[in-house]
């Protein structure tokens, strides 16, 4: 069959990415024959616990509505003051797909908020919202636009906020991005500019006080080109340049350095599909940073990018992604923290009506220019049991664990919610 792969190949953790089946960067033309698919187990057609959605003409809406309790024994993320506390917890979410001839549009939001009973400065709120309208403009030529919207937390845990911090601090990132590719041939090229905005929020401290953390933001524009080769049907060897200046809103930071940088990548991999079973992308890529300020050393690093699916049956699937970034920091005495991204997670259907799911991801983080470095680990594991295709029960127990060479960065967190899932 005919392999796609993503629009946006950055795996930064610093910038949204969507990943959408029809929308592609290296689009290949179909094969003649596609090979014939290996026997496996199927669904039934008439599903009588699939969601039906609402038909919007043209689109398809399928809003999603998890509310429930939350017990955490330590919703502070403490090295030694560990307070258990309760509270509310909503995760909606919206997907809408659009059914035409031509052309394709798809919108993906989500959020998770968790309100605590006894104190209310351990509240956290995280939202996404990714959109994609993709344009065929003749059979060989398609045009991309995509935005994204990410809100997220951060608490007195994480290095890059003071340990007197009270409550979180909140981060938001914008980004747009419009790409063309064109096939002639076997050969595929894509060119993509478009921009991402970094905002940080201000944190209250423990005596009074606040950091005003506005000397941290920027915005990152992107210039890319990719080029890839229909080897076969099924493999696709690419390689992608881009130009990723970040230009800080404020010339110099806290510390009087000139933090604004350029920004290289190149990367050099492979998408594939060789059947029905498995799918994905993996590159080789090297990132580098070089900073205004003299004082500040150029930062680089070199890793590997992507993500595989395998689907040994419908009622299975297993997905491996694998990140590598260069990260910002307002420690005067590095220019910044190399970060590598693994996660595994599992979703398997016991039954019809009975889904259970499971995933670990762990993150590393090297600052240069000094002794600083950290190891996160969040697992979770969950259960969907549906009792027809509107309303479900859902389970869930997560694990947290922070390693740091700092002294009281250490921490872990379990958490276990459980609650009701309605959906249309």
């Amino acid at each position: 069959m005919g392999l796609r792969s993503s629009l946006d190949a950055s795996d930064s953790p610093e910038e949204t990415e969507i990943t959408v089946a029809k929308a592609t960067t290296l689009e290949v033309n179909p094969p003649d024959e596609p090979p014939p698919e290996p026997v496996r187990k199927r669904r039934a057609e008439d599903d009588p616990y699939a969601a039906l959605g609402l038909d919007m003409g043209g689109l398809t809406v399928f809003p999603v509505l998890r509310a429930g309790v939350i017990a955490s024994d330590n919703p502070e993320s403490s090295n030694s003051d560990r307070k258990g506390d309760i509270g509310l917890r909503l995760r909606p979410s919206l997907r809408i797909t659009s059914d035409w001839v031509r052309h394709e549009l798809l919108v993906s939001a989500e959020g998770d908020f968790i309100a605590y009973d006894d104190r209310s400065e351990n509240d956290s709120n995280d939202a996404s919202v990714l959109a994609r309208l993709r344009l065929d403009m003749r059979r060989s030529t398609t045009l991309s636009l995509d935005a994204g919207y990410q809100l997220s937390q951060e608490n007195g845990s994480d290095s890059e906020v003071p340990n007197t911090a009270i409550g979180n601090r909140t981060d938001q990132s914008f980004s747009q991005n419009v790409a063309l590719t064109h096939r002639a041939g076997r050969i595929a090229a894509t060119a993509r500019v478009g921009a991402n905005w970094q905002y940080y929020g201000d944190v209250d401290l423990a005596g009074g006080g606040k950091e005003d953390n506005a000397d941290r933001e920027y915005v990152q524009p992107v210039a890319a080109i990719r080029l890839g080769y229909e080897a076969s049907p099924v493999l696709v060897p690419f390689v992608e340049a881009a130009y990723e200046p970040r230009i800080h809103f404020q010339k110099r930071d806290r510390n009087g350095l000139e933090r604004s940088s350029d920004g290289y990548r190149l990367a050099a991999g492979v998408a594939f599909e060789p059947s029905p079973l498995w799918s994905g992308e993996l590159a080789l890529a090297y990132r580098l940073r070089d900073y205004e300020d003299p004082d500040l050393d150029s930062l680089d690093v070199f890793g590997l990018n992507g993500r595989v699916t395998w689907r040994p049956t419908e009622l299975t699937t297993l997905d491996l992604t694998l990140g590598t970034g260069l990260n910002e920091t307002s420690s005067a005495d590095s220019s910044g923290a190399r970060s590598y991204d693994t996660s595994l997670g599992i979703t398997h259907d016991l039954r019809d009506n009975l889904t259970v799911n499971a995933s670990a991801g762990l993150t590393y983080e090297d600052y240069q220019g000094i002794d600083q470095n950290e190891l996160t680990l969040r697992t979770n594991t969950g259960v969907l049991w549906r009792m027809n295709r509107w309303i479900a029960w859902t389970l869930d127990y997560d694990f947290i664990y922070n390693d740091s060479n700092l002294p009281g960065e250490d921490y872990y967190e379990n958490r276990v919610t459980a609650g009701i899932e309605v959906r249309r």
